[in-house]
């Protein structure tokens, strides 16, 4: 135990000089890399000394205008340089977003598209434009936080919310399609004849949770023996323009095509609603101390809260 101490002792005291190495190494001499530090030539010269001492090893041969790397310095550049880099790219981002507030949104193509975009501009507005606003689009939510996002927005069971989530839209499903679609192929008398008309389908990775035509058929207690392959896109927004353009019937969830209904553009193919415990959770990163996350954060809360009191109204 006592050597592990030692060990990290060690390494915490030559930290300052191992990044003091890369800057050397990097500039080719002592005076370029003092510039860079903001210190003097004779400093820099002294910690490159004191770091080979404690190394017991020359990490630089000294030549007229400049230095050159031994064997044993290029072994420990090729280790520290990714190492070093990695580091300040992360602490400059990190001092780049205090200094100007940014907020990175994932969100799935569905709820970005149709919920984020239109109300995008009245966000800014909000915050004064004071600070960027970032949306990372995809399928599926990121990862231990790969994407280093600040809100994540995506379909989940009603049991993954954890303290400080928000549950944004309760799933509410309903079979829409266009006007000049329902004229021509319908009226549908109930859900089940839609299984005898050409359906638009969402695909889903495994790992998604929404809702799929076999699911909202089954929660209806239709069994799915249809007489028209599906039509399936990857991107909500295609499958939307397809049932807008008269391609055939897609499923349609409220909250989101909201905007779609009230235009005409869309329309309910039939009356049932299929509901399930899943819904649009948004969380947020709870240790940042950066006001402008939990500003965005709260501004989509209410915002989602005074939509669904409209569509409940209308």
């Amino acid at each position: 135990m006592n050597d592990i101490s030692v060990s990290n002792a060690k390494f915490y005291q030559n930290l300052s000089g191992l990044y003091v190495f890369h800057l050397v190494a990097r500039h080719g001499n002592f005076t370029d890399a003092a510039e860079a530090m903001g210190q003097t030539q004779s400093s820099i010269s002294q910690r490159i000394k004191g770091l080979e001492t404690e190394l017991g090893v020359v990490l630089f041969k000294r030549e007229h205008r400049g230095v050159a790397l031994t064997n044993e310095g290029m072994r420990l550049l090729n280790t520290v340089s990714p190492a070093m880099a990695q580091m300040q790219n992360s602490v400059s981002a990190l001092l780049d977003r205090k200094l100007k507030p940014k907020v990175r949104i994932s969100a799935d193509f569905a709820f970005s598209t149709f919920w984020l975009l239109p109300r995008l501009s009245q966000l800014r507005s909000e915050l004064n434009d004071e600070v960027e606003i970032q949306i990372l689009a995809s399928l599926v939510p990121p990862q231990d936080n790969a994407d280093d996002c600040d809100i994540t927005i995506h379909v989940g069971p009603s049991d993954l919310l954890k303290k400080g989530d928000t549950m944004l839209l309760q799933e509410q499903v309903v079979a829409v399609c266009s006007p000049d679609f329902l004229q021509k192929n319908g009226p549908f008398s109930s859900s089940r004849d839609l299984l005898n008309t050409q359906l638009i389908s969402l695909s889903r990775p495994p790992s998604a949770e929404w809702q799929t035509w076999q699911g909202w058929f089954g929660s209806l207690g239709i069994e799915d023996h249809r007489t028209h392959n599906y039509m399936s896109f990857n991107n909500y927004d295609m499958v939307t323009q397809a049932a807008v353009a008269g391609e055939g019937v897609a499923l349609g969830w409220l909250g989101l095509i909201d905007g779609l209904l009230t235009r005409g553009s869309l329309v309910q193919a039939t009356e049932d609603v299929v509901a399930s415990d899943a819904g649009y959770i948004m969380s947020r990163d709870q240790d940042s101390m950066r006001p402008a996350p939990h500003s965005v954060f709260d501004w989509i809360a209410r915002q989602v809260d005074v939509s669904a009191l409209r569509w409940l109204t209308v």
